[in-house]
């Protein structure tokens, strides 16, 4: 990767809009908002090198270069259910029932009608900075429509091609530590050795134990060499993008690929608390369709640079 060399993190607690976003900072916006981690301009190949064996369903193979022509600030960590709670006290927002959740009966996954963002499942006894989960795209396009009119910023979704850039963190492996899977529970909460103890599923697991069986509160392992936590595994994040079975094609700047009319099916990126180590990689993608929730689901903001945070001296 030509873009990024050895980013030093920078553990500032907030920085003023008077001041020069630089690559590191730490920007917290208001009292409820999300903190915000600024990733630099660079250049990346999405996607997965040909000659990698990957179930290639989703078109990651062939990469394409891509470019991201300007810093951005985006989520520190997954949106919290306290968060999120903020958002719902302030606009009435109501939970819409039927979300896909573990059924521990059946020992399976359902459609439950009785849980919703507010009754996930799992965690059984959910906290503040558990990720908020069982929310739509629509839920979490909401989210952030109300964080911009709060704050007067430019707060959005991640494009699907800003997200990969700012998972990989400057690494081309396959994995952001290295190319074996099972070396990456210090990063990564997924379906892994304490996973497979309670939720018996049928798919490869992490050959490790990154001490939660299902979801974690956000910032529980380590960050990546952005700063940024949980870009893989804790919940699936929606991006801005609509599903697509290919790169090729797609904007080189990285804004998002949408199609006229709107999208039917949305990308989801990185993984969940219960992901296969076969899914559990940057340059891999799901997508799901816009009203529909999961146990495992959730997502996190971005936001474009103000011109004062880029022009401050």
């Amino acid at each position: 990767m030509k873009a990024v060399a050895a980013l030093l993190i920078v553990l500032a607690s907030w920085v003023p809009l008077s001041a020069r976003a630089e690559p590191g900072d730490i920007l917290t916006d208001c009292e409820f908002c999300p903190d915000l981690v600024v990733v630099p301009a660079g250049e990346y190949r999405m996607g997965t090198p040909l000659g990698v064996p990957v179930d290639n369903e989703t078109g990651e193979q062939p990469p394409v270069q891509m470019t991201i022509p300007k810093a951005f600030a985006i989520g520190r960590f997954e949106v919290t259910r306290g968060e999120f709670t903020a958002f719902a006290n302030d606009v009435g927002f109501e939970p819409t029932v039927r979300c896909r959740v573990w059924n521990d009966k059946l020992q399976r996954y359902d459609d439950d009608d009785d849980r919703t963002w507010k009754r996930p499942g799992v965690p059984a006894k959910p906290k503040p900075h558990h990720p908020v989960s069982c929310v739509s795209w629509q839920d979490a396009k909401a989210y952030v429509s109300w964080l911009a009119e709060k704050t007067g910023l430019a707060y959005r979704l991640p494009t699907e091609a800003e997200w990969e850039y700012a998972a990989r963190a400057g690494s081309d492996a396959l994995y952001p530590w290295g190319n074996n899977p099972h070396q990456g529970c210090a990063w990564v909460n997924a379906y892994d050795l304490d996973s497979v103890e309670r939720y018996p599923l049928a798919w490869t697991h992490m050959a490790c134990r990154d001490g939660f069986e299902g979801v974690a509160p956000v910032g529980s392992l380590k960050p990546n060499a952005f700063g940024l936590y949980d870009m893989l595994g804790n919940v699936w994040e929606f991006a801005e993008d609509c599903a697509t079975k290919s790169h090729i094609g797609r904007p080189k700047d990285g804004s998002a690929w949408l199609w006229e009319g709107g999208c039917a099916r949305i990308i989801q990126r990185g993984g969940g608390w219960m992901t296969s180590v076969a899914r559990i990689r940057p340059g891999y993608h799901g997508d799901a369709n816009a009203t529909h929730r999961f146990d495992f689901g959730g997502f996190r903001v971005a936001r474009d640079i103000s011109l004062a945070e880029r022009s401050a001296p």
